[in-house]
């Protein structure tokens, strides 16, 4: 077994790697992460990290950075001033730090929001500004953020419709989203499942609700009055070839084939046309 575990882990730091240095703005990322993080096990406050876990991590870490900074040189060559920008549901800041190495502006105001002390507690221990707050109630403080980003947060919250809309009055220019890519639309709720373990806790962290494909993603961000202006599939496992064929089921059961990235522009063509009651 530990020796199946040792191959395992192998190809699939391999296939990772392959997906990265297919694409020069990501494996740069990759590179300047490797410099600023070198060590990524304590990402999760709660949760450490091990194994091929790690690589497949440092890969989406890079990926958010990357499409960020598509996102604000974008705005910025259109005569847009971004000053302030709020990484709903950071985790340890590295993805803030690498963006502001990639985007190389020093009057820009960062922030991180996360509803988990020991979350803050650890970005803040990397000289970054964050608040322990819940994300729902951010518009209820009348915050507001140039730019704001959610990564791979909104498939955990109980009411992303509801968020999607209070977001409405908290960004000004873009929303920037990341969500697992997922082929055909599900509820996760792994806790339901058999093998979930008794002793452990269930809880909107280590649970995923509505985990979505495109096209249904899509479909909310127009009902709650956001277009997509922008979008980016990134896979970590290759799609096909021998190494697909040797891992496709094994790399099922521990994640997803890859992330779905927007940048959201409020648009509300149809959510206007939506009444309730």
């Amino acid at each position: 077994m530990a020796l199946t575990k040792k191959i395992f882990w192998y190809l699939s730091k391999i296939a990772v790697l392959k997906s990265v240095h297919e694409n020069e703005e990501m494996s740069n990322a990759w590179n300047s992460s490797l410099e600023l993080f070198p060590n990524l096990s304590d990402h999760y406050a709660t949760d450490k990290l091990s194994g091929e876990s790690l690589s497949r991590i440092r890969m989406l870490i890079c990926a958010q950075a990357v499409f960020m900074t598509r996102v604000v040189r974008s705005l910025i060559d259109e005569g847009i001033k971004i000053k302030t920008y709020a990484d709903i549901g950071d985790s340890d800041g590295t993805t803030r730090m690498l963006f502001q190495k990639n985007i190389g502006i020093s009057e820009l105001s960062t922030i991180g929001i996360n509803i988990q002390p020991e979350a803050v507690e650890q970005i803040r221990s990397r000289g970054l500004d964050a608040e322990c707050m819940d994300a729902m109630k951010m518009s209820e403080k009348g915050l507001k953020y140039d730019v704001a980003s959610i990564f791979e947060t909104l498939e955990h919250l109980p009411d992303p419709i509801g968020f999607l809309r209070a977001m409405q009055d908290v960004v000004s220019e873009r929303l920037i989203i990341s969500v697992p890519l997922i082929v055909r639309s599900r509820v996760g709720l792994g806790y339901l499942k058999g093998n979930w373990p008794k002793s452990k806790r269930a809880t909107i962290a280590n649970n995923h609700i509505f985990e979505l494909a495109p096209e249904d993603w899509n479909k909310l961000f127009l009902h709650t009055g956001w277009r997509v202006d922008v979008s980016w599939q990134i896979r970590q496992f290759p799609r096909m070839g021998l190494l697909h064929m040797i891992m496709k089921f094994a790399w099922r059961k521990i994640s997803f084939e890859g992330f779905y990235f927007v940048s959201l522009v409020r648009d509300d063509k149809y959510s206007s046309r939506y009444i309730e009651g």
